[in-house]
């Protein structure tokens, strides 16, 4: 009996060691997320449950309202429902703040997908990476009040209802046309892509195309009218050579119709993204792509076209010093950088003399129906908001509110 009972002891020690070497490779093979980083998750997760878009996002302003005031932050909020709130430096005299920006709807809520599932190295769920800047820019905020991080300027929030890219907003042309606010620079946040950085900026168009059967008896009688009609439109706009040095491209991002088997296709819709990097070329493919698609219209079928965003082509010279400093600060905190040539909302400021750029916060894939961040990441984008700021607010850093570098 005693033997029996060794032998158990000895099988139930080996088997703890085993489990805790195991645990303890585990724990080696990620980096272990700090309290602040734990924070921000926490607040994505609760904000991400919330119902987005709204008219103004009211129930997400509401959010973010609160904590600004539990933290002792005045804020405004203007009449499309855009929260600002200004944290201010007793160091920063008479100089020009510094903005920082991000979202705070999402398109891609979902009722049962936006409640996250969360693990050791993952957290899913439907629009996740959406609120990944607002609540860095709340996290950014409660460093400063507390005093573990010391600006040398004041610092603007901005907490915008409206895509960034919505060509109906314009608080980027009265926060840059106001003196008391006009910022020296600007520093915008997104979710995912930590690491990547627009070399060479380009505008970008996003056009949505609707295509409606006018009847239902008709659609009966040309059952394939509205895929004819799509795929007709789909091969026009691929087939037209934009502009002779090729600097323009139109990219179809979506081509949807129908509702399955059994019925015929009543609706179809096009989505297509026309990017250059010369103002002109873009508005000429602009009004092509528009034209195009409005020719396609034929008895019996409706076809809507309708501009969802719009990103004009940047000043790459005025943000040069801003990429080159946060290249550094990536390097610093040993993530790995790429660069691409693309759009970036942040031109809105650039073409305005503002040096301005937008960094991504975290790593993970955006899906289908849900999105997967990589919890570890959140701690890198953390560190290189944090280190950016605090460059950025600093009395040496040469940007002036013109645009130029000192």
């Amino acid at each position: 009996m005693n033997i029996i009972s060794g032998l158990k002891k000895v099988i139930s020690q080996g088997f703890n060691t085993l489990l805790g070497k195991a645990s303890r490779i585990r724990q080696d093979r990620r980096s272990p997320l700090s309290p602040l980083a734990d924070r921000m998750l926490s607040d994505a997760l609760r904000l991400a449950e919330i119902p987005s878009p709204t008219r103004r996002e009211e129930p997400r302003a509401a959010f973010i309202l609160e904590r600004l005031h539990v933290l002792g932050l005045a804020s405004h909020v203007d009449e499309q429902g855009n929260i600002l709130s200004r944290l201010r430096s007793p160091d920063a005299g008479d100089g020009p703040p510094l903005l920082l920006f991000t979202n705070l709807g999402s398109s891609r809520w979902h009722s049962l997908e936006s409640i996250s599932d969360v693990d050791a190295d993952f957290a899913a769920g439907a629009g996740l990476a959406d609120v990944l800047g607002a609540v860095a820019l709340l996290s950014l905020a409660e460093g400063i009040v507390s005093g573990r991080l010391a600006a040398g300027r004041d610092i603007l929030l901005l907490f915008l209802a409206r895509s960034l890219d919505d060509p109906g907003g314009d608080v980027f042309g009265t926060i840059a046309g106001d003196p008391a606010y006009r910022p020296c620079a600007a520093l915008g946040l997104r979710g995912f892509t930590l690491g990547r950085l627009a070399d060479s900026l380009q505008g970008a168009y996003r056009i949505r195309v609707h295509i409606e059967q006018g009847s239902e008896e008709a659609g009966w009688d040309a059952p394939d009218q509205v895929v004819d009609t799509v795929i007709g439109i789909a091969k026009n706009l691929s087939g037209i050579t934009w502009d002779s040095e090729r600097t323009t491209h139109c990219h179809i991002r979506r081509v949807e119709t129908g509702d399955g088997f059994g019925s015929f296709p009543s609706e179809g819709i096009i989505e297509l993204e026309l990017e250059s990097s010369d103002a002109t070329f873009l508005e000429m493919a602009m009004k092509t792509a528009t034209a195009t698609a409005n020719s396609a219209q034929v008895q019996g079928v409706k076809v809507t076209v309708e501009i969802v965003s719009f990103v004009p082509v940047g000043n790459s010279e005025a943000d040069s010093v801003l990429s080159k400093l946060a290249l550094n600060h990536m390097r610093d905190q040993h993530i790995k950088i790429s660069q691409y040539l693309g759009s970036d909302p942040s031109a809105y400021l650039s073409v305005q003399g503002i040096p301005a750029l937008s960094i991504g916060l975290a790593q993970g894939r955006t899906g289908l129906r849900r999105d997967r961040v990589e919890i570890a990441s959140i701690e890198k984008g953390r560190l290189l908001l944090e280190a950016l700021v605090m460059s950025l607010s600093s009395e040496s850093f040469g940007v002036s509110g013109e645009g130029g570098a000192a």
